[in-house]
Parts: C-alpha cells; sequence; structure tokens
C-alpha cells in the first residue's frame, strides 16, 4: 500500500486486469503506469480517498490519471475494484514520487485506503502503440473493458497474428489495446491485451466474422501464447487534472 502512495497518480478501484489496466487518454503507445487490485470493504471510503486527494493542492500537480474500476467478472481472485494510475512518461512517475512524498494529502490518501480495501496483487504496464477500434472509446464511467493477461513466447509472431485479428473486429464499436507487463512477481504473463466498449451489447457482439477470426487467432497462437488470467471491470470514476 504504501508503494501505491509513492507511485500515486490514479487510484483504480475495479479490476486490474491487469488489468493493465491500461488505458489512456492519451496516445496509448506513450502510456506506462501500474494497476492496482484491492479487495474493498468499504467503496464510498475508496471513492471518498480518491476525490479528497485529487481535490486537495498536491493532487491537483498530479500529472497521472487515476481509473476507478468494478470488478464484474474474474473468476477466483478475491479482489472487487482496481484502480490503474496512468501516465505519459516514465519520467513523470518521478514527478508524481516527488510530489506526494511525505504530503499530507498522500498520508490521508493512504490511511483512508487503508481502512477501506486491502491490497491483493499490483502490476506494470506499458503501451506497446498496438491498438484499433474507435479512439473516442476512452476510460469513462460505464465503459466496460476485457483484460486478459497472457505469456508469450515469441512476441512477434504473437503480434502479427494479433493485429490479422484485430483487423477483422467492429472498429466503429470497440478498441483494443496490446500491453507489456513487469513487476508481476509469480504470476506468468508477459503482456495484457484489453478489449474495450461503452456496453456489454458493443463488448459481446454476435458476429460470425469476429467469431471466424477469433477461431484462426486461437489456433495462430496456441504453440506461443498460453492465457494466465481474464477479467471483466466496468469504469466507475476517471480521476486527473
Amino acid at each position: 500500500m504504501k508503494r501505491l502512495l509513492a507511485l500515486l497518480s490514479a487510484s483504480l478501484m475495479a479490476l486490474a486486469s491487469t488489468a493493465v489496466q491500461a488505458d489512456d487518454h492519451a496516445s496509448p503507445g506513450n502510456i506506462v503506469g501500474f494497476v492496482y487490485n484491492f479487495n474493498v470493504s468499504n467503496p464510498a471510503g475508496v471513492v471518498e480517498a480518491l476525490t479528497e486527494y485529487w481535490d486537495s493542492p498536491t493532487g491537483k500537480k498530479n500529472p497521472a490519471m487515476a481509473i476507478l474500476r468494478q470488478h464484474v467478472s474474474n473468476g477466483e481472485d478475491p479482489s472487487t475494484h482496481s484502480i490503474a494510475v496512468v501516465y505519459t512518461s516514465v519520467a513523470q512517475i518521478d514527478e508524481a514520487n516527488a510530489l506526494n512524498n511525505g504530503s499530507k494529502a498522500g498520508r490521508k490518501f493512504l490511511a483512508k485506503m487503508q481502512a477501506s480495501a486491502s491490497l491483493v496483487s499490483e502490476a506494470m504496464f506499458f503501451g506497446t502503440g498496438i491498438t484499433s477500434g474507435d479512439p473516442s472509446i476512452v476510460p469513462a464511467p460505464g465503459r466496460y473493458t476485457i483484460n486478459t493477461g497472457i505469456a508469450v513466447s515469441d512476441p512477434a509472431a504473437y503480434v502479427s497474428a494479433w493485429q490479422e485479428y484485430i483487423s477483422a473486429l467492429d472498429s466503429s464499436s470497440a478498441a483494443t489495446n496490446l500491453f507489456m507487463l513487469n513487476g508481476m512477481g509469480d504470476q506468468p504473463a508477459t503482456h495484457a491485451v484489453t478489449i474495450s466498449a461503452n456496453s456489454m451489447a458493443e463488448l459481446f457482439p454476435q458476429n460470425p466474422a469476429g467469431q471466424e477470426a477469433y477461431a484462426k487467432l486461437l489456433d495462430a497462437v496456441k504453440d506461443i501464447r498460453s492465457v494466465e488470467n481474464r477479467s471483466i471491470y466496468v469504469d466507475l470514476a476517471v480521476f486527473g487534472n
């Protein structure tokens, strides 16, 4: 939890499918950040902690964006929410660290979070710039995302297969992102792919062409990637300047 404070720039309360979590208001290829998965006992307390921090003088100087998300479905993972903290450069992480170090707003945020939620897991993500779909589908309340953590042994071959797959999707109703992961501890996932849409119906379209393309993707990557986790989450709130 202390590292969340040190790297604070946003907070995410939903899933972190990792979540990597990955989302952005900036160019997807430029973003970097952290996703924190929580088991939340007091959702109102988490929202209050985030709101008070971002409304503080310290929060108003923070260069990051925080996305609070609720986990809709994530199997046996005990986390109920996640916070994705998104930056447009690694240098901004250092800027946020210096800003929060020893600050009253940071200490207050940490205390309220510790009283309202317990940290389950965390990860760092880097945008690859490999995206598709409607650029207007950005983090916002009500946006749904499928996040899949994968372990890839041949990144170049996987990227080629993934790009072929996303080219077959309906680009008017969904947006995709491919992220590299780091700091996963014992988890073997090396990458995360996300598909986001503004409704569940658009997230799961009954599209025969898309289903055929997905079957082709599975066949192409069966020997070079394994699915390590999968989750569905919905954005609840976005904090930033």
